[in-house]
């Protein structure tokens, strides 16, 4: 806050004037500034250019808890209230303002019970006549809340930075457990991925070792022991011939143990051609399929068809044998669990693939079945189907029955 000294309002009259004519307006101009400097909230000071006190407002009791009469004139009273470690900067800032530099400074007053206050000063050089200082004008004002509401922010912030940092010490140690986390579940995933390729790898081995023992036990069945039983059955033919001239009783035991090692011969046949068919290395997959078929529908006395897409070309052996097993497996599962009046297989193909499908009319296959990790028959079809680059698909139709889809991809395709 600025004051002048002199009345705005009036032009000095030319000529000399009397000393009571100044003294009487300077009189005016002081009680008019202290008018105006008594009113205030701020505590309003005028320094001497010796940097007494000429005038203090009344403000300075409310501020500094000291009477403004016992400042006046004391050189000594602003070294009084301030702190110590204050002082210094107030000093300096003070002989700055009286050369026009400095205008405000921030520093802290004791009270005589001991409270501290927080003091915002602002500076103003009084100016005398020809380019004279008549001192310094002084508004002290108490910010005292203001820096505690700062100090209290300060403290706030400064807190919520260490609770930040915290935090984020603890996502980082979360971060870091839960990439380890991770990796050691990628390694556990690659090692269980690794095992079920060599569990596939193994599985794959051992059924074409099964396929290869079937195969040879079949041939064996059939050229050997089928020769051997038809050499008997045709040797005891002609033993019957001979006993039934001379001894009616021999003839018919010979008769007899004909039967017997005809039904023999007729159940190694059967068996040899369950285990690996004749037909499927000599006329094909959809012969074997539609031979397959008729032997269930007759054993079984459910209604069974084959149907080949027009055009439907032969697969490869290897393909061929799996096709034919999973075959075997669905119709299996047909007579046993299906209560199925009717069977119906499809075969078709796509440019990369053999298809087989094989629908019945029964109770219909349970959601949870098709997945149960102990359903071997339909994992050992899947597994085997993958390996020729297929699946297996087994789902219950709507109303009623089962439909099982067979693929295995032709070779050479990707």
């Amino acid at each position: 806050m600025k004051f002048r000294l002199f009345s705005p309002g009036k032009r000095r009259q030319s000529g000399p004037a009397s000393p009571l004519a100044a003294a009487r307006r300077l009189m005016r101009e002081r009680d008019l500034y202290r008018t105006v400097a008594d009113s205030t909230y701020d505590c309003e000071v005028w320094l001497s250019p010796s940097g007494a006190p000429r005038y203090v407002s009344p403000s300075c009791l409310r501020l500094t808890g000291r009477p403004a009469e016992n400042a006046v004139g004391d050189p000594d009273f602003f070294r009084t209230i301030v702190l110590p470690e204050d002082y210094p900067a107030w000093s300096a800032a003070l002989a700055a303002s009286f050369r026009g530099e400095a205008r405000s400074v921030d520093y802290r007053i004791v009270k005589p019970g001991g409270a501290v206050v927080h003091v915002a000063q602002e500076a103003a050089l009084v100016p005398g006549g020809k380019g004279a200082v008549q001192g310094l004008h002084l508004s002290l004002r108490d910010v005292t809340d203001r820096v505690r509401a700062e100090n209290a922010l300060r403290e706030a912030h400064e807190k919520l930075e260490e609770r930040v940092r915290e935090r984020t010490a603890e996502l980082d140690r979360a971060n870091a457990d839960l990439r380890r986390e991770v990796m050691r579940n990628r390694r556990i995933l690659k090692e269980l991925e690794r095992s079920r390729e060599e569990l596939r790898a193994l599985s794959n081995y051992l059924q074409d070792r099964i396929e290869e023992e079937r195969t040879w036990i079949s041939r064996e069945i059939h050229d050997e022991l089928g020769q051997d039983l038809t050499a008997c059955n045709l040797g005891l033919f002609r033993l019957e011939a001979k006993l039934a001239a001379n001894d009616p009783g021999a003839g018919e035991l010979a008769a007899g143990l004909r039967e017997i090692l005809a039904g023999a011969l007729s159940s190694a046949r059967r068996l040899s051609r369950r285990l690996r068919p004749p037909i499927l290395d000599e006329l094909g997959f959809v012969q074997a399929a539609q031979a397959l078929v008729k032997v269930f529908a007759e054993t079984t006395g459910i209604g069974a068809s084959v149907t080949a897409a027009p055009g439907f070309r032969e697969p490869e052996t290897e393909r061929a044998a799996a096709l034919y097993r999973a075959l075997q497996e669905a119709l299996t599962n047909a007579a046993r669990h299906s209560g199925a009046a009717n069977v119906a297989v499809r075969l078709s193909a796509s440019r990369s693939a053999f298809i087989l499908e094989v629908e019945d009319d029964g109770v219909g296959i349970a959601r949870d079945s098709a997945e149960n990790p102990k359903s071997f028959g339909l994992i050992g079809m899947r597994e085997r189907l993958r390996s020729f680059g297929g699946d297996l698909r087994a789902k219950p139709l709507k109303g009623r029955g089962t439909l099982l889809r067979a693929r295995v991809r032709r070779k050479g395709t990707a």
